[in-house]
Order: C-alpha cells, then structure tokens, then sequence
C-alpha cells in the first residue's frame, strides 16, 4: 500500500484507483470529473473530499513520527506516498487543478528517507562497535536498511561488507560417529556406508569456504587440520542408539502344484502329470530405530549454540522355508524362499546406516544451517 491510486488507460480516459479504502470516495469522484468536467456535484465532492484526504494522511504521519516502532518510517513512507500520488493525480486532470491547490510530497519523502537511513546507519556503528558475533549480524542488518533507503548512503555499502566479515566465523564439522553401536553378528559388512561422504556433503551443501549461504566458512576437521584453520565453533554428530528388533516369527504352509512333462505317448505327445509340494514358511518383521546426536558449540566462547536429537526407523520383513513333497512343484520364487534358511538376506549394517542418513540427513542439513546463519 504504497502507493494511494493507480492510474489506468484504457480506451482514451484515464482512470484512478485507491488502494487506501478511506481514499476511494475520493477518486470515485475525480473519475466522474474525468468523463464530466462539468459535473457539478463531482466538483463539490472534490474540494472536500481532498481536503479530508490530506488532512488524514497527515495526522497519520504526525502520529507516526512520535512511535519509537522502527517500522515508522516506512508507515510514513506509504503516507507520504498516498500524498504523492494525490498530487500527481491532479497534475494529471487539469479540471482538478481548478477545484484544489495539491502540494509537492517529494522533498518530505526525500527526508524521511533520509532520516530513515541516519537512524539505521547509526545503529548499525553502535551495534559493530560491541563487536561480537551477534551484534555484527544485526549491524548487517541496520547497514543493509540504511543503504535501502538511501542507496549509496554514505559508506553503508561498505560497512556491509564489514559487519558481514566480522559475523563469520570457521566451523569444522567432525566425522559423524556411530561407535559400533550394532551387535556384531548383524549381517554383512562392507564399504558402501562412508561417513565421510555425509560429512562432506554437509561441508559443501552449507557453503563451504565461500560463506555465501550463512555467515560461516565450513571445514571437515581433515581438512581444518592440514590447513592449521583455527575453529571458531565445531559441529558434532553422533550415532547415539541404532536399536535393532525382531517380531516373533509367524508360520504358515502354502500349498503349490505344477504340471510338468514325464515323457512322451506312443504316438510322440507329451505326457503331462501334475506334482505337489507343500512349502511351510517362517516370517519375520524386523525394525531398526536410530537415533542421530548432533551438537553446535561456540568453542571460543564455551558455550552451546545448538543440539537436537534426530530421529528415524527402517523397517523390512525376511522369510525363508522348507518343503515337503516334490520339489518340481517349486517355481522359483518358492526356491529363494528355500535357500534362504540358511543366509541372511535383509539389509547390511551399511545399508541400513545409509537409509537412515539419507532420511535424516535434510532435516540435519536445515538445523545446522539455522544455527550457524
């Protein structure tokens, strides 16, 4: 609502529209002057309405000047600008110009954005004067509303770039840890779960060294190592429980059959005969929960900027069993059910911690760029 009309044209006559309510009797009645200069009740309309018109958006900005809201000024700005556009309103309806004497609104909107940006501009030096990190980003903040609404005012571009600076700091994130937290015998184990690859990605996803998403530089710790980078603060994620469970296994028999060729009659025809076998099957439903540590300390200052507990499952279910019969009733799917009584074909450790990574891995990647912006 910056702006009290907009002007439209269409088919020659030019017509306005409010965008404050309390101004649309007004420039209902400078539309109907538009079609009819003449109109005699629209002119009478005008030089009252007008005149109400100013007076409310004066007060308004009287009013606003006395807050201590920073969002004054900006109130005061639409304001004036309602103010603004009455008059350049009636420049543009020669008819109105005979009814009102508008005044000018441009040097008033100049020096509230002078004011405005002042006010920013020096609150921004007195927040980089504390000179911590805190204080920095809200002089970032002050110095960036200063230079809107006087772009190029004095040297807040600058000092933008100054405060920002000052703001970042090297976080190294360490190797996420999961301590052996699974039982030995938990199926196979290989080389597909790589740590390291997550806490790379987290590396880079966050910025990295450019410290152009957050005002951070990220580092892995091997590489804060082999560059001597001081950490300002670290972040530390850990496997704090991967609790595997098992449900009691449920029995049940399917029957099968199957037509197979036994040989041939005396005039060359196949000669089918139908099998059967009787499989009992033994299922089990397995659920692993994790649980996923993950803490942001300022070191330099010993204190906790952030730490939350994330958490996933993964479910699956494995079957395996035996026969009776005649094992040509068995097609085979049945087959792999028999072969695996004796191997364990649910997902490796590794599987399992790259599932569980993958599903909690978005959420971490937010947190941590939360803590550190």
């Amino acid at each position: 609502m910056s702006l009290a009309a907009v002007l439209f044209v269409s088919c020659g006559a030019p017509k306005f529209q409010a965008s404050y309510t309390e101004d649309k009797p007004l420039y209902k009645a400078v539309n109907e002057l538009v079609k009819h200069p003449d109109n005699t009740k629209a002119q009478n309309d005008l030089k009252e309405l007008y005149a109400l018109s100013v007076e409310r958006h004066e007060q308004a900005v009287a009013v606003y000047r006395t807050s201590t809201d920073e969002k004054r000024w900006d109130k005061m700005l639409s304001e004036l600008n309602a103010l603004q556009q009455m008059y350049t309103s009636a420049q543009s309806v020669p008819a109105l110009l005979k009814l009102v004497q508008p005044n000018n609104y441009l040097q008033p909107l100049q020096d509230i954005r002078e004011e405005a940006a002042g006010y920013f501009y020096n609150k921004g030096n007195n927040l980089l004067a504390a000179n911590n990190r805190e204080q920095n980003l809200q002089a970032n903040e002050a110095f960036r509303k200063a230079n809107y609404y006087v772009n190029g005012y004095k040297d807040a571009k600058e000092l933008i770039a100054e405060s920002y600076e000052r703001s970042v700091v090297n976080v190294v994130v360490n190797r996420i840890e999961d301590d052996n937290l699974f039982f030995n015998t938990w199926g196979n184990t290989g080389f597909r779960y790589r740590p390291e690859d997550y806490q790379e990605s987290l590396v880079r996803e966050l910025g990295g060294r450019n410290a152009n998403i957050v005002p951070a530089r990220f580092y892995t710790d091997r590489d804060a190592d082999r560059e001597n980078i001081d950490a300002d603060w670290t972040v530390d994620v850990r496997w704090r429980n991967i609790d595997a469970n098992a449900s009691v296994p449920y029995q049940f028999t399917r029957n099968v059959s199957r037509s197979i060729e036994v040989g041939k009659d005396t005039t060359g025809k196949p000669v089918y005969k139908t099998v059967y076998a009787t499989l009992r099957i033994t299922r089990r439903t397995f659920t692993v929960n994790g649980a996923l540590d993950y803490r942001v300390s300022d070191i330099v200052n010993n204190k906790s900027v952030d730490q939350g507990l994330l958490t996933q499952n993964l479910s699956w279910d494995d079957s395996y069993a035996t026969y009776t019969g005649d094992s040509r009733a068995l097609d085979n799917n049945d087959w792999l059910l028999v072969r695996n009584r004796n191997s364990n074909f649910g997902p490796s450790k590794e599987e399992i911690l790259n599932t569980l990574m993958k599903r909690i891995y978005p959420d971490l990647r937010l947190r941590l760029e939360r803590a550190t912006g």
